[in-house]
């Protein structure tokens, strides 16, 4: 019988029977959250459902009696941002533990509170002044270290050890720069009651911060959050559409085949796959080839502006790395596809890598994309221009 859910989740965190595999690295997250003042640094290329595996790693191990929570760096614009992330996470998460938690915050903290009840927990919510956000960068970066200060102040006094996820960390540099990074070193370092992990996606940014003579060189243990096993990805596939009334033998594959190595990307696919096939109760290899097709379409719109957002070199990079089976740069690449010098083709492939559009890749190319689905676009869409006759 074909169930009405699809039993697929690609939005929000993804948790339960929804979650698959990350044995060992919940494991690690776990391991790191029970151990005082431990640090662990857990990185990947994004989709890889690094933040689902994070919550999940939380919820597990608030349910064995242990106090953590998740702070979203992602959108923040500037340093007073993240310690308001910090101390409206804490105040939630504290707030469900420790009845003095949020008059704890008031006194311990040393800056002007504002509190509001939280529209769905009913939980009254400390945040700081949001005139903090237009002072000097020294009194942000103030601001955070006196947040994070007041978190490790009261899990000393309770005797507890307590856990905070960063996640996307690494913006921390876009706006407060090397000294921003020094700064949080220096805090992460004195903190004996708060273990820390944190979360990254944008490689290149991470790697730099990595380097011998920066501020997070040695500070933390290393966690590389990769690809599922693609054997694994494929059976769970398989199940979970057969638990849902669609006859699916060996479709998995397929699609793990077709969406590449990111989680999220292999999930869309196969939930997609299930919408196409729920009708007829059984699905194959071309419905996982039309399914790639309508996310394309649904996405057309917005790969298009990513498209015209590009300078023409990068336009024509893009186009090589979707055809080619051979070296970006080497003679008969650089002519087909019209890129000029070798040397502005590579300078233009790494722009893209930056911007997220490429990444580098062991194959005869040296890239590949980072979306399947951009790729299918580039090829539906513009490889008439080099690839007539």
């Amino acid at each position: 019988m074909i169930t009405d859910e699809n039993p697929f989740r690609v939005h929000g965190v993804v948790t339960e029977d929804f979650f698959t595999d990350r044995v060992e690295e919940l494991a690690r997250i776990e391991r790191t959250f029970r151990e005082p003042s431990a640090k662990l640094m857990v990185y990947g290329p994004r989709r890889m459902g690094k933040t689902s595996a994070l919550m999940q790693a939380i919820a597990r191990h608030e349910q064995q009696g242990g106090v953590a929570f998740l702070v979203d760096v992602s959108t923040a614009s500037a340093l007073v941002d993240i310690a308001n992330r910090v101390l409206e996470a804490a105040g939630r998460a504290l707030g469900r533990k420790w009845r003095d938690a949020i008059g704890d915050f008031v006194s311990r903290i040393g800056l002007k509170l504002s509190l509001s009840p939280d529209a769905t927990t009913g939980l009254v919510v400390p945040s700081l002044d949001l005139e903090l956000r237009s002072s000097s960068l020294e009194d942000q970066r103030r601001s955070l270290g006196q947040t994070l200060d007041a978190v490790d102040a009261m899990a000393r006094q309770r005797q507890v050890s307590l856990a905070i996820v960063l996640d996307e960390f690494q913006e921390i540099g876009r706006f407060g720069g090397e000294s921003a990074e020094w700064h949080l070193r220096g805090i992460l370092q004195q903190h004996q009651h708060v273990s820390y992990v944190l979360a990254g996606s944008q490689a290149h940014i991470i790697e730099r911060m990595l380097d011998k003579g920066r501020a997070f060189y040695g500070l933390a243990d290393h966690l590389h959050f990769g690809p599922i096993d693609p054997g694994h990805m494929a059976q769970w596939i398989d199940a979970r559409l057969t638990s849902a009334g669609v006859k699916a033998a060996g479709v998995g594959a397929e699609v793990v085949s077709a969406a590449g190595p990111r989680t999220r990307d292999i999930v869309l696919v196969a939930r997609q796959c299930f919408d196409r096939s729920a009708s007829a109760g059984t699905a194959d290899a071309a419905e996982v080839t039309l399914a790639v097709d309508d996310i394309v379409t649904a996405q057309g719109a917005l790969l298009e502006a990513t498209w015209m957002g590009l300078t023409p070199l990068q336009q024509n990079v893009l186009r090589a790395v979707a055809a080619l089976t051979e070296g970006l740069t080497r003679s008969s690449s650089l002519r087909r596809f019209g890129l000029g010098s070798s040397g502005s083709t590579t300078n233009a492939a790494s722009a893209l890598v930056h911007a997220g559009h490429l990444v580098k890749a062991a194959n005869p190319v040296g890239y590949a994309f980072d979306s399947p689905f951009f790729r299918r676009w580039v090829e539906q869409t513009t490889l008439g221009d080099v690839v007539r006759g």
